[in-house]
């Protein structure tokens, strides 16, 4: 879980120094993640079908 935070954090800087294409990217990036991960957790630990 420490992962999306990271990608977050480099989207911000990106941000900041108005790389706009590459802050997108990351922010699509920490996106995928924690989607990903929301699924694994989601079926695996929550027992709900997605």
């Amino acid at each position: 879980m420490f992962l999306p935070f990271v990608t977050a954090l480099l989207a911000t800087v990106c941000i900041w120094y108005e790389r706009r294409t590459l802050a997108l990217s990351f922010t699509g990036i920490t996106l995928l993640i924690l989607l990903a991960w929301f699924q694994f957790h989601a079926t695996t630990h929550l027992n709900i079908s997605l």
